[in-house]
């Protein structure tokens, strides 16, 4: 699930390619600066697939959990086990479900749906970066950047660093 590939962990971090005594751990740090970057976001940075329960009273309109939605792949009556008919259905990027035509939908529901760019940004990508060289060096010893004439020490008891934060750019509004 990482936006970066493991040889780009490697350079940033200034690991040799060849040794591979770190990679699986290297990977876990990959997935979990992702997971972080997302939460951050509040937004899927790497496009996948999700399935969610949803229970619709009758009305037009519902609201995805995770965004940007890209498509609609199908909707499954939990009970029922009716499969509805998807191309009745349009969904926006902000998660929106909208009944096009016919009757609205009604009960539990089980949406299966991609969410994220094709592509993660390069911003995004750099962030992870930065973010899984932050963790690699503050869990090998490093208690904190130290700036100036050695005086000032920056305490790294944060996963995502401001930097980090500002190629990221704003989190998208939650909407409830």
């Amino acid at each position: 699930m990482a936006i970066v590939t493991l040889a780009e962990v490697k350079k940033q971090l200034g690991i040799d390619l060849d040794d591979t005594s770190d990679d699986s751990e290297l990977m876990l740090y990959a997935d979990g600066a992702t997971s972080a970057l997302e939460e951050h976001k509040h937004e899927v940075i790497e496009r996948r697939e999700f399935t969610e329960q949803v229970t619709v009273g009758g009305g037009s309109v519902l609201r995805l959990s995770h965004t940007p939605v890209v498509d609609l792949v199908s909707v499954i009556g939990v009970d029922s086990g009716q499969e509805w008919d998807t191309s009745r259905l349009r969904v926006s990027p902000s998660g929106l479900v909208r009944v096009l035509s016919g009757p609205a939908l009604v009960g539990a529901a089980e949406f299966t749906y991609a969410a994220g760019p094709a592509v993660p940004l390069p911003g995004e990508r750099l962030a992870a970066l930065i973010v899984i060289q932050h963790l690699w060096e503050t869990q090998r010893g490093r208690a904190g950047a130290v700036y100036g004439g050695g005086d000032v020490i920056v305490p790294a008891g944060y996963a995502i660093p401001n930097r980090a934060a500002e190629l990221l750019g704003a989190p998208t509004p939650v909407v409830a």
